[in-house]
């Protein structure tokens, strides 16, 4: 009887384990192959997504440098003009501070009105007749500040009439506890505070050249020195 190893129906161990290396050799080199395409094609993404980032940034700068800062212009013209409008529907009103009124915790317009021409007349030395004469469209209290001495909101018919009364308030001497002014915006309010403050701790020669202006264009009050 002859020996299995020499059968022609059996395959020899050693012819075996070659074939199978060789198959593992195969499937290696084919999953390598298949690593290096995927290699590649991530390359080239990653590539493509660098450019893509780097092109993006340029117009983003392009943007930034061109359309960002006309917007920015667009928005403060914007602005001006909501401030012009706003000061233009208060122009003709003015705000009268230390008056003393009624002690009461509501005190009626007519009550009002006569305080406002009693103060015209008695501190601002305006003409009687002419106090009397003043057409008010409106005139009441503010709801804020010192119950007695709450500030007074008159609105004029006239702006002849108003600049008669800021005119006469120049000559309010310092600390007297009154005080008349223009009804601004809250924003320009606090600059005009800020400017007055600015102008009191100027030295007494410097203080007496300058005064405040009002400007029909931002930045709309301005601290100026006076004409010699």
């Amino acid at each position: 009887m002859s020996n299995t190893s020499d059968s022609p129906r059996h395959i020899n161990v050693k012819t075996l384990r070659t074939l199978q290396n060789e198959k593992l050799h195969l499937h290696i080199n084919k999953e390598v192959e298949m690593l290096k395409t995927k290699q590649t094609e991530t390359e080239r993404r990653v590539h493509y997504i660098e450019n893509h980032n780097e092109f993006m940034n340029s117009e983003l700068h392009a943007i930034h440098n061109t359309h960002i800062p006309n917007l920015e212009s667009m928005i403060e013209r914007e602005q001006t003009e909501r401030m012009k409008l706003e000061i233009w529907g208060r122009k003709w009103n003015v705000v009268i501070r230390g008056v003393q009124g009624a002690r009461i915790k509501r005190e009626l317009p007519k009550a009002t009105e006569a305080f406002t021409r009693a103060f015209l007349k008695n501190t601002l030395n305006i003409p009687p007749e002419c106090a009397d004469n003043k057409l008010f469209t409106a005139v009441h209290r503010l709801p804020s500040g010192d119950e007695v001495r709450r500030s007074i909101m008159l609105r004029l018919s006239s702006l002849i009439d108003r600049d008669d009364i800021l005119k006469a308030a120049i000559k309010l001497p310092p600390r007297s506890g009154y005080s008349v002014g223009q009804n601004l915006p809250p924003s320009l309010s606090v600059r005009r505070g800020e400017l007055l403050k600015e102008r009191r701790e100027l030295s007494p020669e410097s203080r007496r050249k300058t005064k405040l202006v009002y400007l029909r264009d931002a930045p709309f009050l301005k601290l100026v020195t006076k004409r010699s």
